[in-house]
């Protein structure tokens, strides 16, 4: 199996994606439907599949540019925007918990259908 292969299977298993938005570029919405567009593009169902969307860098804004910027986000149609730094670690926690809930969901699915693949289990 090539890398581009291994690469799409993993793209389309994924419990969630996770859309990083760069908080400091100037064309931050364009930014975001580009992303959208190549999802829809994509096909593969890539486009209905849950999605988290984080504003990023906010380290290099100020409380005002965070606010309007997470409410351009959130009108652009993004959903429910949330904020944070990779770069200080702010709201990185409440970017893993938002994560968490839809990556247990797809291994308790993934491991349902495991078992029942293998059938029951006999001693």
């Amino acid at each position: 199996m090539d890398a581009a292969h291994t690469a799409r299977a993993a793209l389309e298993r994924c419990a969630v994606l996770l859309h990083l938005v760069d908080g400091t570029s100037g064309t931050l919405i364009e930014d975001w439907r580009t992303i959208c567009d190549e999802l829809e593009a994509y096909g593969e169902g890539l486009v209905d599949k849950t999605r988290v969307t984080v504003l990023n860098k906010i380290d290099a804004l100020d409380a005002e540019e965070r606010i309007f910027l997470k409410d351009e986000l959130q009108d652009a149609g993004a959903g429910d925007v949330l904020l944070m730094s990779g770069a200080s670690g702010e709201g990185v926690r409440d970017v893993l918990r938002a994560l968490r809930p839809h990556v247990a969901e797809r291994r308790k699915a993934d491991r349902a259908d495991t078992q029942e693949e293998q059938g029951p289990w006999h001693p």
